[in-house]
C-alpha cells in the first residue's frame, strides 16, 4: 500500500518559522579569538635586524591598502615573490622594497626623539627681566608613574651681565622615553603660485600673479606610510615655500599611531635602544578610512602688481615693479587668496 506524503501549505509553514524565530534566544557564532581594529601596531625586538621594529594590521583607504618602506629580510615572501614577478629580479636582504601593508612586512624603527629628561628645546621664550626659558614636550601623563621626568633648562642673566645657564636635574636615575609617530601620506593636487613678470608699457602690468593646479612629480598609485621621530602638521601656506613656488603640499597626511619606548631606569642616554626597553603604542585611528581633495575652484582673476615711482620720466617703474613686486601689499593679498584657494583634503573613518 503506497502512503500519501503529507504536504502543507507554504503559508501555514512559514508562520510556523516565524514563531518558532522570535521564541528562540539570539545565537551568536564567534568566528576569532580575538577582533583586532585596523591600524593596530605590534612592536617587538627584531634580532636579525638588531632594532626595534613594528606589524601593522591592514588598514585601508578609500578602498585601498598602503605601501611602505622596510628592508627587504624584514619582507614577507608574498612581497619578495611579487616584486621578483615585476622585476624579474629578487631583492637582497638589506634593500628597501615597498611591501604592502597587507602582505604583514615588518617596518623598522628608524629614528626616534627623546621626551622628558634629554629633549631637545620646541621653542625658546624671555621675559623683560632677562631670563630664557626654553619649551619642550610635555611628558604624557601615562609615564609619570614610571618615573619619567620633564626636561627643564633656563637661562638667566642678560647680553650685558652675561648669561647662565641652570638646569634642574631629576631626583634619582629616571628612566629613558623616546617616541616616533606613523603618518598616512595620500598624494593630491596642490596649488602653485606663479609670479609672471611683464613690461608695463606693451602689457599695463609689471607682475602678475596666477594660481595653477598641478603636480611636480607623478603621484603615487596607493598611499603610504612612513615612520618619522616627530610628525608636525602643516595648519597653513608658509611665506618661504610661497616664494620658492611650493605653498600648497602635494599630498594630505594624518597620523595614525604613537610608539613610546621606555627604558630601564639609569639607562645611559648615549646608547642606543636594546630590547631591555619597553614599548607602548598610542593610536589616533581605529577604523578604515576615506579619503578626497577639494574640488578645484574656479579661476579667479588676480589684481596685477603695479608700482609706481614717478623716477626718470617712469622709466625706473618696470625696474622697481620687477624687483618689489614680490613683497608689496598686493603680494600679501594673493597670499590670502592661495590660503583660500589650496585643495588641503580631509579624511574620515568609515
Amino acid at each position: 500500500m503506497k502512503r500519501k506524503v503529507p504536504i502543507i501549505n507554504h503559508q501555514t509553514w512559514n508562520a510556523m518559522i516565524d514563531e518558532v524565530s522570535r521564541r528562540l534566544p539570539l545565537r551568536f557564532v564567534r568566528t576569532s579569538r580575538r577582533w583586532v581594529h585596523p591600524w593596530t601596531i605590534a612592536p617587538e625586538w627584531s634580532e636579525a635586524a638588531a632594532s626595534w621594529v613594528f606589524r601593522i594590521r591592514p588598514g585601508f583607504v578609500n578602498g585601498v591598502e598602503p605601501e611602505i618602506s622596510t628592508m627587504a629580510m624584514l619582507a614577507s615572501d608574498r612581497t619578495l615573490d611579487r616584486i621578483e614577478e615585476e622585476s624579474g629580479k629578487r631583492p637582497e636582504k638589506k634593500q628597501s622594497v615597498n611591501a604592502l601593508i597587507t602582505e604583514a612586512p615588518q617596518i623598522v624603527v628608524p629614528s626616534t626623539r627623546i621626551i622628558g629628561k634629554g629633549a631637545e628645546a620646541e621653542a625658546m621664550t624671555s621675559n623683560g627681566s632677562g631670563d630664557f626659558a626654553f619649551q619642550f614636550e610635555s611628558v604624557p601623563e601615562f609615564f609619570i608613574q614610571f618615573g619619567v621626568t620633564d626636561e627643564k633648562v633656563v637661562f638667566q642673566g642678560n647680553l650685558n651681565s652675561g648669561i647662565q645657564e641652570v638646569q634642574y636635574e631629576s631626583a634619582g636615575e629616571s628612566p629613558l622615553l623616546s617616541a616616533c609617530d606613523v603618518v598616512l601620506y595620500v598624494d593630491r593636487a596642490a596649488a602653485k603660485l606663479d609670479l609672471i613678470q611683464g613690461n608695463p608699457f606693451l602689457d599695463s602690468y609689471s607682475a602678475l600673479l596666477v594660481i595653477n593646479y598641478g603636480r611636480s612629480t607623478p603621484a603615487r598609485k596607493r598611499p603610504w606610510l612612513d615612520v618619522t621621530s616627530k610628525y608636525k602638521p602643516i595648519v597653513e601656506v608658509e611665506m618661504g615655500n610661497l616664494l620658492e613656488g611650493t605653498a600648497d603640499p602635494e599630498f594630505d597626511a594624518i597620523k595614525i599611531a604613537t610608539i613610546y619606548f621606555l627604558s630601564p631606569p639609569g639607562f645611559s642616554p648615549e646608547l642606543p635602544m636594546d630590547d631591555t626597553w619597553t614599548a607602548f603604542v598610542k593610536h589616533e585611528q581605529f577604523w578604515n578610512l576615506c579619503h578626497a581633495p577639494q574640488k578645484i575652484p574656479d579661476p579667479t582673476p588676480i589684481e596685477p602688481i603695479r608700482l609706481i615711482t614717478g623716477l626718470a620720466g617712469g622709466i625706473a617703474d618696470s625696474i622697481f615693479s620687477s624687483l618689489l613686486a614680490p613683497g608689496n601689499d598686493a603680494f600679501n593679498s594673493a597670499l590670502q587668496v592661495l590660503r583660500n584657494r589650496n585643495l588641503a583634503g580631509r579624511f574620515w573613518s568609515l
